[in-house]
């Protein structure tokens, strides 16, 4: 049964039991005086069209009709949003292919980890809004589920949301390889949670990155459950140690990028990473400066 269903059902059903309260109370029939027809007519009077009945019916199919055409609106404002993302990253994606057929072009992937996070994530998100520059985010689920506003703006704002597993926990993501997928599936089931069942991502990044021997079952588990695996040929450093100097920051992004024709930027948006925030334009100038074009990164086509 349908919710507005069970709305005018639960009216319907508080109806009729205060109109056999009013009629049995009014025309005395549970007790022992005799009926009088105009006992009789009063009663019915509570079911006519303007008494409290009436007006009870009246407030509570206004009051559903009122969350009725919310709830409309909003499932057309989600639909709206969804086409105008689309839109957008189909117009990127043709800008990015007529870039790739200048052999000179060269591609910047802005990453980031770990998150969302109360402070850094909006100051990030504030900055690629003021260079009109999309990014990929490789979210924590259980951070989702603690951030899920942050989740909503990354999404809206035409980021790429990626799988980081729900717990970022390594001694349990990594002990086997049924621990890893579930941990993987339940991310997955966060995001849809906050974003809705029509979300999906098949990007994902393994915490510490895919290398190492232990992981190449985990690898060949996560692939046959149809996502792209990414880890990165370039950082600015920021998880090399605590309180590392902007300087630091941004010459670890020169050197790691330098003559690279496709640089995938490892970076974190924890609120533990204050220089990730603090040298973001500055690196992003950099990568202007040497010519690079920013773009998402994709899932990968058989």
């Amino acid at each position: 049964m349908r919710k507005g269903h069970k709305i005018l059902l639960i009216i319907f059903l508080i109806v009729v039991i205060i109109a056999i309260g009013c009629i049995s109370i009014n025309s005395g029939l549970f007790s022992m005086k005799p009926v009088r027809a105009i006992d009789v007519m009063h009663s019915f009077d509570y079911l006519g069209e303007n008494g409290p009945i009436a007006s009870l019916i009246a407030i509570e199919t206004d009051r559903y009709q009122e969350i009725r055409s919310k709830e409309l609106l909003e499932e057309k404002r989600r639909e709206l949003e969804i086409q105008r993302l689309e839109e957008e990253k189909e117009r990127m994606k043709e800008e990015m292919q007529a870039l790739e057929k200048d052999p000179n072009a060269k591609f910047a992937y802005l990453t980031f980890d770990d998150g969302p996070s109360p402070k850094a994530t909006p100051a990030i998100l504030d900055i690629l809004a003021e260079y009109d520059i999309k990014a990929t985010f490789f979210v924590v689920g259980s951070r989702v589920m603690e951030y899920p506003e942050l989740v909503k703006r990354i999404y809206e704002e035409g980021h790429a949301i990626g799988n980081h597993t729900f717990t970022h926990n390594y001694r349990f993501i990594y002990k086997n390889t049924k621990n890893f997928m579930y941990d993987v599936n339940r991310a997955d089931r966060a995001l849809k949670a906050v974003l809705g069942d029509e979300f999906e991502t098949r990007l994902f990044r393994f915490p510490g990155g895919s290398f190492g021997k232990n992981k190449i079952p985990m690898i060949k588990a996560i692939e046959k459950a149809g996502y792209t695996v990414y880890d990165w040929n370039a950082l600015n450093g920021d998880a090399e140690g605590l309180n590392l100097k902007n300087s630091y920051l941004i010459n670890r992004l020169k050197a790691t990028t330098r003559g690279k024709k496709n640089a995938i930027i490892l970076m974190h948006d924890l609120d533990s990473k204050v220089g990730t925030v603090q040298t973001l334009r500055k690196n992003i100038d950099y990568l202007i400066s040497q010519g690079y074009n920013f773009r998402l990164l994709e899932e990968k086509n058989d």
